[in-house]
C-alpha cells in the first residue's frame, strides 16, 4: 500500500522506517516446543560434567531395572534408536555421571539435575500425548536446551544428547522405574 507520500507503508523494502523495517533474511528462533522448562540449570550440570567427561568404552552401566525392552515399549522409544543412539553413543558416559552426581563436590549440582528431572517429568507427562515416539520428546528437549544455550555449550553439545539419555536410562524421565544399584561390568 502506498501512502500520499509515495512511501510503502507496509514497511517492505522500506529501509528508511526503522520500526517498520523488515528484514526477510534474518531467521528468527522461534521455540515451539510445548516442552519448554528452565533450561539454565541442566545447562549447568552439563558445562561442569563436560570438565571431567571422557568416552569410555568396555564400561558399562547396569542396574536392575525395568527391562529395557518395556520401559521402550511404555514410552513409545523405537528400537532402533535405543540400540543406535543410546547403546552405541551414550552409556559410555553413564558411569561417569552417576559419579559425578553423586560426589559430594557436586551436591550443588545433583539439586540442579533433580530440579531439571522434576520439571521435565511435569512437562513430559502433560505433553506425552503431542508425541508419537519417544525420540521426538529426546529431540525437542535438545533443542529447547541447545537454542537457549548456544555460546556455552555448543562445544559440548553432543553431552545434551548423553545427559538427556542418562535422564531416560535412569528411569529419571520416561514410565517406568529403576529397582536396584549400579554394578559395573
Amino acid at each position: 500500500m502506498i501512502n500520499k507520500n509515495k512511501m510503502d507503508i507496509d514497511g517492505i523494502g522500506n529501509t528508511t522506517a526503522g520500526r517498520d523495517y523488515n528484514d526477510y533474511r534474518t531467521f528468527i528462533n522461534v521455540d515451539t516446543s510445548p516442552i519448554r522448562f528452565f533450561d539454565e540449570e541442566i545447562k549447568e550440570v552439563i558445562k561442569e560434567f563436560a570438565k571431567v567427561a571422557r568416552r569410555e568404552i568396555g564400561r558399562n552401566y547396569n542396574f536392575k531395572r525395568i527391562a529395557a525392552e518395556q520401559k521402550n515399549e511404555l514410552n513409545g522409544l523405537t528400537k532402533e534408536y535405543f540400540e543406535d543412539t543410546i547403546l552405541e553413543n551414550s552409556i559410555c558416559y553413564f558411569q561417569q555421571i552417576d559419579d559425578f552426581l553423586k560426589s559430594p563436590i557436586n551436591a550443588d549440582y545433583l539439586s540442579m539435575y533433580e530440579n531439571t528431572i522434576d520439571d521435565l517429568n511435569q512437562k513430559i507427562t502433560i505433553f506425552r500425548k503431542k508425541y508419537d515416539e519417544f525420540e521426538l520428546v529426546f529431540n525437542d528437549l535438545y533443542d529447547h536446551i541447545f537454542n537457549n544455550n548456544i555460546s556455552e555449550l555448543k562445544a559440548d553439545r553432543r553431552l545434551i544428547w548423553v545427559m538427556l539419555h542418562y535422564m531416560y536410562w535412569k528411569c529419571d524421565i520416561g514410565k517406568g522405574g529403576e529397582i536396584g544399584n549400579v554394578i559395573n561390568t
